[in-house]
């Protein structure tokens, strides 16, 4: 095998590290490109909004996005001071049967506890039939089984918006009405 020159083997590697970087800038580009009027999208940007905003993208330019909800008047949001933002992909409807088994569980537990409280014992046993546990734990297990079912079929029918995180660059910026300075680092190979 022929020996490369030095020059070469450089010339070789910075191709190469061009094309891999022409395969990380593609997908931020993608990312950008999806922030479009129209997109549903969520954000964190202090001293614009407080807390997380939901919002319809209106109108966006390089450095502003303006958002807007059927609820209230339309807003403009610097692009530099947005520290978090989040794109709608839809309703999902496994995260929604997810959320509803989360909620569903614990209720149909508190319905079995208080209709197994609420009974004697076995409504079929008139004599000394022994304890009447069983009877009560199955009532207790029956409950928590159904409240998590009803709750996973009702989660599923209305399903749960799904979000996806986008990276935002932390920006060196201060804050002049509220007297604070923010300090990031962001780094691309």
């Amino acid at each position: 095998m022929p020996h490369l020159p030095i020059r070469t083997r450089s010339l070789s590697a910075l191709a190469q590290s061009i094309v891999a970087l022409a395969g990380i800038a593609v997908p931020v580009r993608a990312q950008q490109s999806e922030v479009q009027p129209g997109a549903r999208v969520r954000i964190e940007a202090p001293g614009i909004v407080a807390g997380r905003y939901v919002g319809t993208v209106l109108t966006r330019s390089a450095d502003t996005l303006e958002l807007g909800t059927p609820k209230s008047a339309p807003i403009k949001v610097p692009v530099a001071r947005i520290t978090s933002l989040e794109l709608s992909r839809g309703s999902s409807r496994s995260l929604g049967a997810v959320r509803g088994l989360v909620w569903g569980t614990p209720i149909g537990l508190v319905l079995g506890v208080l209709a197994a409280a609420g009974t004697s014992g076995d409504p079929y046993c008139y004599d000394n039939c022994g304890t009447s546990g069983g009877y009560k734990a199955g009532l207790i297990l029956g409950g928590t089984v159904s409240g998590a079912l009803w709750g996973a079929g009702i989660g599923a029918l209305v399903g749960r918006e799904h979000w996806e995180r986008f990276d935002v660059t932390p920006r060196t910026s201060f804050d002049a009405p509220q007297r604070r300075t923010t300090f990031g680092l962001a780094m691309t190979f």
